[in-house]
């Protein structure tokens, strides 16, 4: 019987890239994001690898709906990875913004990565060797003033997987967390590059070859992924600054290049 890797945010950027780095490798595929958003495309050229996919589009802040994705997933198919890859960030003052912006967030960044990995682990238990993979940031080594929680949201991504890695690895479940750069996935975001001049675009990772390296890594159970030499380079230098220096350097930075 075939088994599937679960990708969460999978209609663009880094999750449709990692979605087609596992249909290369003959990894078949189950695609979830929002509605209207091409999954079936994704999905479609999943399968032009010859690879079985299928897509489920829903609102990952909806925790029902997350819960009734991952009981139809578990009764239909065998899950041996699972890819929370789904993220949302913003540059924005905290008295600017509306709680459901906050809510969001939260819910996408944090609750449905924790949903989604207790409702898989008993697959993941059955089908191992098996893998998890969580997408966190640099920004999640770095307090930010300005980014309201998705810098938060990210330090939560780190230590749930390194709690997790160390809970399921007696069940031949593997748990890793990718430490992701800059990555020009969207037009703000490739604007911001921008600004940022030489060290954002030396720094900027696409996502192709991000998908790559978080894919042969998680498969090589490595604990800590960081796509690019230099992004690398920086995770280490950057946790020999003082905690209250980096978090007014990187404040300061988006204050005065991100608002």
């Amino acid at each position: 019987m075939s088994r599937y890797a679960v990708v969460t945010g999978a209609s663009t950027g880094l999750g449709r890239c990692i979605a087609l780095e596992l249909a290369k490798r003959h990894i078949d595929t189950l695609l979830a994001a929002l509605p209207g958003e091409n999954l079936r495309d994704v999905c479609l050229a999943c399968r032009d690898y010859g690879t079985s996919s299928e897509y489920y589009e829903f609102d990952l802040t909806d925790k029902a709906a997350l819960v009734e994705f991952a009981k139809d997933v578990n009764e239909k198919y065998d899950v041996f990875m699972l890819v929370n890859n789904a993220g949302l960030g913003g540059s924005r003052r905290m008295d600017d913004v509306h709680l459901k912006y906050i809510d969001t967030i939260i819910q996408v960044n944090v609750a449905a990565t924790a949903i989604l990995t207790h409702e898989f682990i008993p697959a993941l238990k059955k089908n191992s060797p098996s893998y998890i993979l969580n997408i966190s940031s640099m920004a999640g080594i770095i307090p930010t003033g300005y980014k309201t929680v998705y810098p938060a949201s990210k330090a939560f991504i780190k230590h749930f997987s390194l709690g997790m890695r160390e809970e399921l690895k007696p069940y031949g479940v593997s748990v890793s967390f990718a430490v992701l750069g800059p990555m020009p996935t969207k037009q703000e975001i490739i604007s911001r590059i921008n600004r940022q001049g030489f060290i954002g675009k030396s720094l900027s990772v696409s996502p192709e070859r991000a998908a790559a390296t978080c894919v042969k890594k998680l498969l090589g159970k490595r604990r800590v992924i960081v796509p690019g030499k230099l992004n690398a380079l920086s995770f280490h230098l950057v946790k020999l600054i003082p905690e209250h220096l980096r978090g007014i350097l990187m404040s300061r930075s988006v204050r005065k290049n991100e608002l």
